[in-house]
């Protein structure tokens, strides 16, 4: 289950993509970010009218911003970073253009138990941390059109590797649950991951190239990835590489999807020995704790728990990864881990129907395998439960 881009009401246009898309002949004319020296003046692509109207679309845009953004007392520490974070977004091509190809080309140089959290992951990609500081120039060259105080360079630098967390957190989420609870398996054998309930973030993922994040945290084994959603995002997916037709994405990963519930996968393919059990399902965003979504997610959830898979789920706040968790005690879950998510996206929003709380991508996660009550005599079973937070 996706957000609606840049934490807006559905169906309202999120301003700094409005601005990016509409000015990216201005700024970005062969979808790298340019100076302002480049374009306007004698001789250059762009006269005063252009850079007129820029200067006025900025401002424009900044007061779109303020009345979607509404400031408390009690939010205004949080926002500060959301409101520098919507600025840079304005700008089209403000991300290297090959960070996909930057990033297969990588290795992190370290074992994967050794990267736990964002400043690990980017003390392994300083190369990535430079070329950032050469979008952080530009960008400051462009702040004289924008009615607002420079905040710095660091500042700067710090909002692009929070856009970048938005961008990675889906393959490194990915990525390090199967590091992390997977079963250990000899070197060059493959681990297989169930993602369910699947929409456009994560067939994103696979398009863009940046699912080779995946295999940077497990570089001794390849991956077996298998998508699994009704969602529409799912179907192209589905249709070029079926159960019955992986592809190779990679040299070390096989990709299939199947359109359809993970419980009927599960009974068509999995019982009938078509697939491998996974070593891990994986579940971005499910929405279990909203009302109508629980119930198509339940038959599933009981497979999981009678199965014992490894089952990992992610959240957008703690208010959902609260709320969810009330849900699944009451399915006597035996939980391995519940709490924050280590390489959840720091580029966090505001949530529309509550201007105090705030929201990211995979900012909570739950995992869990199996139950503590033996469901046939209703008695506890030999297992405690690890409360993490």
């Amino acid at each position: 289950m996706e957000a609606n881009e840049g934490g807006g009401a559905p169906g309202i246009k999120y301003p700094p993509s409005e601005f990016s898309q509409k000015y990216q002949k201005v700024l970005a004319p062969s979808g790298s970010l340019v100076s302002p020296d480049e374009m306007f003046g004698e001789g250059k692509p762009f006269g005063k009218d252009t850079e007129d109207k820029t200067r006025l679309a900025f401002k424009v845009t900044l007061k779109k911003l303020d009345k979607m953004n509404p400031i408390t007392e009690e939010n205004k520490h949080l926002l500060k970073n959301e409101k520098i974070d919507q600025i840079v977004e304005c700008f089209p091509g403000s991300l290297p253009k090959n960070l996909p190809e930057q990033l297969s080309k990588m290795k992190w140089g370290r074992p994967p138990a050794q990267v736990q959290t964002w400043q690990d992951w980017w003390d392994c990609h300083t190369d990535i941390s430079k070329s950032l500081e050469k979008q952080t120039g530009l960008i400051k060259q462009w702040w004289k059109y924008i009615d607002r105080a420079y905040p710095g360079d660091a500042e700067i630098l710090e909002s692009l590797k929070r856009i970048i967390s938005g961008v990675l957190t889906h393959p490194l989420t990915i990525g390090k649950s199967i590091s992390t609870y997977a079963a250990s398996r000899g070197k060059d054998k493959a681990k297989s991951i169930h993602l369910v309930g699947t929409d456009r973030p994560e067939a994103t993922m696979v398009y863009s190239g940046f699912f080779t994040e995946i295999l940077a945290a497990n570089p001794i084994n390849p991956i077996k990835m298998t998508l699994v959603s009704p969602d529409p995002a799912n179907k192209q997916l589905a249709q070029d590489c079926p159960p019955s037709s992986p592809m190779l994405i990679h040299q070390r990963c096989k990709l299939t999807a199947w359109d359809g519930l993970y419980h009927d996968f599960w009974d068509r393919f999995i019982e009938k020995k078509k697939v491998e059990k996974p070593d891990i399902v994986l579940g971005i965003h499910p929405g279990l704790h909203a009302q109508g979504v629980y119930e198509f997610w339940e038959p599933t959830l009981q497979l999981l728990l009678d199965k014992n898979i490894i089952t990992m789920f992610t959240f957008f706040s703690r208010e959902e990864y609260e709320s969810t968790i009330l849900r699944l005690d009451d399915l006597f879950v035996n939980y391995k881990y519940k709490g924050t998510n280590a390489f959840g996206s720091t580029h966090s929003k505001q949530t529309p129907h509550n201007p105090d709380m705030m929201w990211a991508s995979n900012m909570y996660s739950i995992v869990f395998q199996g139950r503590t009550v033996d469901m046939s005599t209703m008695m506890l079973k030999d297992q405690k439960i690890k409360e993490i937070n």
